[in-house]
């Protein structure tokens, strides 16, 4: 009895899913040191903004380029224009190529989080080195409040203490409701968070580390920051005056 043609499409896709995973597997290697030692002296010339550290940085940027090339074909076409920009990267200011070079990346991890992995060339061993990003890394403040309890700690990315209201958001759909001088408490940020950045005075994630999208953006835009918190969205409630000192890691509950 001939098998139905469900059955032999879904072996026929298990077959092209271990060839790929088979050709791609020494990229994948390779990527993996080259992307780890990129967002390491991105986040050098963040912490060091020379000309010798930029050009240190465009260099390394440029090494991911036939990487991001091979998997350029599995992004939509819309979105491809990241890595189209990368290949021109001189054209960028550091700060546009810093967030263009981020983007790329999170389209890739965007693309591993759909999950349709019989469309996709992502291995387990590429899911896992896009998904270690959102890993953790290994003056005094005087406001009208009071900081009365620790409520969580993480790791600085940007230094700043500041005091205001949290604004926990745990999705898209959050983020209308949140307004000027605000504290932005998330599980992780994603592009979206650019366009409500400028109405932020600080802001705090569960997940990432140094290296992350959160900790990467704040740098650029001067925004106090403390990523990895792991429990931040659960324990602060949203509305309640909070002070966080990035220089510490702490978060603190504050009251009149």
């Amino acid at each position: 009895m001939p098998w139905p043609f469900c059955v032999l499409n879904l072996l026929k896709r298990s077959q092209e899913m271990n060839t790929i995973r088979n050709f791609y597997a020494s990229e994948i290697e390779e990527f993996k040191v080259v992307l780890r030692t990129v967002y390491r002296i991105i986040y050098e010339y963040q912490e060091d903004r020379t000309q010798k550290n930029e050009n240190k940085m465009r260099e390394a940027i440029q090494t991911t380029i036939p990487y991001l090339m091979l998997f350029k074909e599995h992004i939509p076409v819309y979105k491809q224009k990241y890595i189209e920009l990368l290949e021109n990267q001189y054209q960028l200011k550091p700060y546009d190529l810093i967030i263009c070079f981020d983007r790329a990346i999170y389209e890739l991890h965007a693309r591993v989080k759909t999950e349709k992995f019989h469309e996709l060339p992502w291995s387990k061993e590429l899911r896992d080195l896009l998904n270690e990003r959102q890993e953790i890394s290994n003056s005094g403040f005087t406001g009208s409040k009071v900081a009365v309890a620790f409520i969580t700690s993480g790791t600085g990315a940007y230094l700043g203490i500041v005091e205001g209201p949290a604004c926990v958001v745990l999705d898209r759909d959050d983020l209308l409701k949140l307004k000027q001088g605000d504290i932005l408490v998330t599980p992780m940020t994603d592009p979206d968070f650019i366009s409500v950045a400028h109405l932020l005075s600080g802001l705090i994630t569960d997940r990432g580390g140094l290296l992350c999208h959160a900790a990467i953006l704040a740098r650029e835009l001067n925004l106090p920051c403390i990523v990895g918190c792991r429990d931040a969205t659960q324990q602060i409630k949203d509305g309640e005056w909070i002070q966080m000192d990035s220089r510490t890691g702490i978060v603190m509950r504050l009251m009149s």
